[in-house]
Parts: C-alpha cells; structure tokens; sequence
C-alpha cells in the first residue's frame, strides 16, 4: 500500500482542504473549481496529472474526450472516482462525476452491470402530477399557482413522514418549492454524526431534511437523467431516455403536458401515465408496466458504459477499503481521520486480489441487507448481503481499535428493516414481489375463508403504511394450523379485467404461467408472505452523501474523508423506521447526483 504514495503523503491534507472548501458550492451550483483541485493535486500519488475540462456540457466532442480520457488514465489510472455497485445509485454517480470531467470506476460483483437490485424494482418512481389541482381553483377557473397544485414537495415530505413512523409534526410546515436544497433550508444541525429528530412517542429517528431533499431535488433529477425532450428532460445529452408508459388525456387543454409553452402544440394529450400507491396522497409516480427498475437500470447502465470516461469492472467483489494512514494531520471538520484512497478487489474467477486506488474518493452503493433473511423479495447472487456496511465497519473497526462508540457510528438505523407485505408464497421456490401497485390498483388481502382482513389492523386496509400491511399478513399467515396448517393469507384482484391486469403486470404474469404448475392471478388468490425488502438504516452520511461518524481518535463526530456512500447503502435518515412506496430509485438518483457533483 505505501510503496505507491509514501512520498507523496504531504498533499493529502491540501487536496482534502480544497475539496472541503469546494464540496458545498459544487452540491449547489453543480460545478467544481477545477483549477484550484488540479493545482494542489498536481503530484498526488507521484503521478502527473491532465487537466480535464469541468464544463458541465456533455455534448463536447466525445473525439477529445476519449483521447483525453484514455491518455489520462495510462498516464494516471489513479485519477478516478471508485464506485462500487452498478445499480441506479452507483450509475447516477457515475454519469454526474463523468459530467463534470472525472473518470469513474464501477465494481459490480455480478458477471453482468445489470444484476443489481435496482434491476427487480416493479413498482415505478415517484415523479410529480403538475395536472392535479385543488378543486377550488378549478372551478374559479384561476390560474393555477404552485401552491394549489395538491401534489406539492410538502405533501411528499408529509407521506414520507407518515410512512416513516416519526408522529410528531413537520418542522416546516410552509410550502418550499423545486429547488437545489442547500444548507440555508437545513431545519437539523448537519453535523450531528446520525442528523435529524427522534419521535417523542414512537422512538423512531428521522431526518426531514433527507425528506425535503428527495422532494424539492426528485422530479429535476428525474429530467435531467431519465426524461427526454418530449418531457421537458436532458435524458438524450447522454443516452438515457427511459420508456416510461404514457397515456392520452381525455380534453386536451391550453397546456395539460405542462411544458411551459401555454400552447397547444399538438402533444398535449400525450402524457407521462401517472399511477397511485400506497400511503401517496396523489398520483405521481411513473412507471414502465411492472418492471420499472429493469427500464432504468437497462438504460441508466447503457448510457454509463456508453460514456467514455466510466468503465465497469465485473465480478469484482470488494474486500477492504484502503486508507493512508498518514493521510494528513488534523483536517478541517473536527475529526483526525485517514483518508480513502481506494479498495481491495477479488477477481470472483480468477481468484486474484488487487488493490484499485481512486483520488477522488470511492462511493459505496451496493445496496442492502435484505438478502441475508430467510424470506426475501432480494434476488440471488452478490446481492443486498450488506457489502457497503460490511466494508464501513471494517474501516471504522481498524481505525478507531477500542475506542469504537456504536452511538455516532459509521453504520446507523440497521434496525429499520423493512419487510414488503406480500410476495408469492410458494414452498420450494424464491420468494417472488407482488408490487405494491397491485394494491393501488384494488387487490383485496383475504384469508383461507375469503375474508377481507386488512381493515382490521388499520382503517386505509390494503392501503395503510408497508410496516401496518406487513405485521397484519404476518399474524395472518400464523393463523395456518387452525386451517389445518394450509396458508392463510392471500391476494385477490380477480375483480378487475383480465386483459388489463396482464397488460399492466406482464412481469407477474410471466412468472405466474411460467411455473410448472401455472397459476393465473387474473382468476384465482395468490398464496403471500412478508419478505424482508428494504435497509432503512446504513452507512451514515450527510445530505452530500459524505460518510460521517464518530472519528477515530474519539473526539466528536467527524467525516470519513474520500469516502462516501448513496442509495439503499446509506443511511440518511430519509426514511425513518419504514420506507414509502417508490421512493428507493429517486433516492438512488437524487443522493447518487449528489455524491457525483
């Protein structure tokens, strides 16, 4: 490890000092003085350096780039950011950094960039409905204003509130519209290790800062990475345009696609199709059938492998972060912490280990923990085994030796794992996820005798909060032996048309009529079971997604320098004790933009 940089050790602390100094104006303005951070970098790691162009235009000639980019790398494989995982975190990171100029790194420990969690995501992504407006100024016939529009930024916070099971009420209250959250709307002291508030009654933390983010970043996140031009989005400027359904709207008004023009140009009928789930209190969240996440994941990794400043790296199974232990003396922000400076790598086929250094830092985004139980909606493979956290403690534990204090850790929250309430519960095979949409579109929870149960435990029934819907298929499901041990707890959308429900769930009705005994979901209750789904809590990070914790020397909350983390791999406090429908891909997009910029 020190044979590549002992020399060199010095700069640590300068290059860590104008990052520092950077790091804020970069969140908000999306652009970072690259002069300053080449200037005091210039011999880091005994390489020479290029300069690369900080513009923020991708559509510069990707000719120079690609010279720019594979001369840089011979001459300084180390000027790179490290990012390990391939799903919607770890690419939007990627595609940002890649922005702006930095070469990236992807690990995936999967033979394929798209075996990723992100891939089985079936629900959709939150977006937001600029066509619903409050009753009053529709039949005023006003215009309508930002705030009569009932999907608002605070009316998402207030689900994910709700969701979250933090009682108390909002600390803002008033209305806060699409903006870059900075820290002059922070309501919570940022650098507490584990930011927000714990609820006085239920016990459960959670940072309502984290919620605004999501909200007032979300839907410019959205356009900027996955959208086209047909909805107001940058998605062509790198290759990603995502074919999210689409729908018609019965009377076309002046400007009901909402594209700003106040004119009917002839696409206002065709609009993002935009469905309800559980627990939102409007329609605003855009999906492609039931296989939203393995449209994004399909396009969001196409457009990165495509970009020539990233480069994925499979069956790469990360063991151990590096650090340089005489990384600097004592940084800035209060803590005396060792730097970043890349990870150890296992080649799953041949076996090999070797050691990826990266300057500008190594993102961990290989999501969740949900993997390890023994229900789980995760899929097989290196998946949701909790790699991120693994590799976050081993850190801390190597640092901080015996002085580790689990209060302001590197980890938090790890208890807040959500179940989802209904996947197929078949004997013999994996646990399948019946969406959450299923319900949003009527399905009614029964048990063997075909009694509606769901209104007992909480009067929104099918529809109440994940935690509530889990607990009550559970006790459910333990009624079995008074059945004579046959399950107790079923899904049933039978109700609806058939030829819809295929359309609208193609996914499931493969993987119903494909099994060895067909099972058709349009005509009979499907058998389901909670399965752990989600990691609430994670590696704890700063609305930057910079890994924060107590230091090692003991001395208050500090944060890991070059090391930072985004998606299910992070605890940001977004999602308190339980995770709102639809809001795990923006939180991979709208964090993982973060990290990049």
């Amino acid at each position: 490890r020190h044979h590549h940089h002992h020399h060199h050790h010095h700069n640590f602390k300068t290059f860590h000092n104008t990052i520092n100094n950077t790091h804020h104006d970069s969140s908000i303005t999306g652009r970072r003085d690259g002069n300053n951070t080449r200037r005091t970098t210039t011999s880091f790691f005994g390489q020479t350096r290029r300069a690369f162009s900080t513009t923020t235009n991708t559509t510069t000639t990707n000719n120079n780039t690609t010279t720019r980019s594979t001369s840089t790398n011979a001459n300084a494989p180390h000027e790179r950011l490290l990012v390990l995982g391939s799903g919607v975190a770890g690419c939007a990171t990627a595609l940002t950094a890649a922005r702006h100029g930095i070469p990236v790194t992807v690990l995936h420990a999967g033979s394929y960039k798209e075996d990723c969690n992100s891939y089985w995501a079936q629900g959709g992504v939150i977006y937001r409905n600029y066509r619903l407006m409050e009753e009053e100024a529709k039949k005023n016939g006003e215009d309508v204003s930002e705030s009569q529009l009932v999907d608002t930024p605070l009316s998402l916070v207030n689900d994910i509130r709700i969701a979250s099971g933090y009682t108390s009420p909002l600390q803002r209250t008033t209305h806060l519209e699409e903006c870059t959250y900075t820290s002059s709307h922070l309501q919570n002291n940022p650098s507490t290790p584990k930011m927000g508030r714990t609820c006085p009654t239920s016990g459960v933390h959670w940072n309502e800062d984290a919620a605004w983010k999501l909200a007032c970043e979300g839907p410019s996140r959205i356009r900027q990475l996955l959208l086209g031009r047909k909805d107001e989005g940058f998605g062509e400027s790198h290759g990603c345009v995502v074919p999210f359904d689409r729908t018609t709207l019965p009377v076309a008004g002046e400007d009901d696609d909402n594209d700003a023009m106040n004119e009917k140009d002839g696409s206002e009928d065709d609009v993002l199709s935009l469905c309800l789930e559980a627990s939102h209190a409007a329609p605003r969240i855009i999906h492609h059938a039931d296989c939203t996440g393995k449209a994004i994941t399909i396009s969001i990794t196409k457009a990165a492998s495509e970009h020539p400043l990233i480069e994925f790296v499979g069956d790469a199974v990360v063991t151990d972060l590096i650090v340089d232990e005489n990384g600097g003396e004592s940084s800035i922000d209060g803590g005396d912490n060792d730097m970043v400076i890349g990870a150890q790598v296992l080649n799953k086929k041949t076996n090999q280990l070797s050691s990826y250094y990266a300057v500008h830092g190594v993102v961990l985004a290989s999501g969740g923990l949900g993997g390890i139980y023994q229900h789980s909606t995760n899929p097989l493979g290196f998946n949701a085994l909790g790699s991120s956290v693994g590799l976050a403690l081993r850190l801390q534990d190597r640092l901080s030796g015996s002085n580790n204090n689990n209060d302001n850790g590197i980890v938090s929250d790890l208890e807040y794992v959500q179940f989802h309430p209904t996947s197929l519960f078949l004997p013999n095979e994996a646990r399948f996820l019946l969406t959450e949409a299923l319900r949003g579109e009527g399905a009614i929870l029964r048990d063997l005798d075909g009694r509606a149960f769901a209104k007992d435990y909480h009067p929104n029934g099918e529809l109440a909060p994940r935690d509530i819907v889990a607990r009550a298929v559970f006790m459910e499901s333990q009624k079995s032996t008074d059945h004579g041990g046959r399950h107790n707890a079923y899904l049933d959308i039978t109700h609806r048309d058939s030829k819809w429900l295929k359309d609208r769930f193609p996914t499931i009705q493969a993987h119903l009529s494909s099994r060895d005994a067909p099972m058709d979901f349009t005509k009979e209750r499907i058998p389901v079971i909670p399965a752990a789904h989600y990691t609430c809590g994670g590696v704890t990070t700063d609305l930057n997604g910079c890994v924060v914790g107590e230091s090692g020397r003991g001395d208050g909350a500090g944060w890991y320098r070059n090391l930072y983390a985004a998606g299910e791999a992070a605890r940001t406090g977004l999602h308190g004790g339980n995770r709102l429908a639809s809001t795990s891909l923006l939180e991979g997009l709208v964090y993982g933009a973060s990290v990049g910029e």
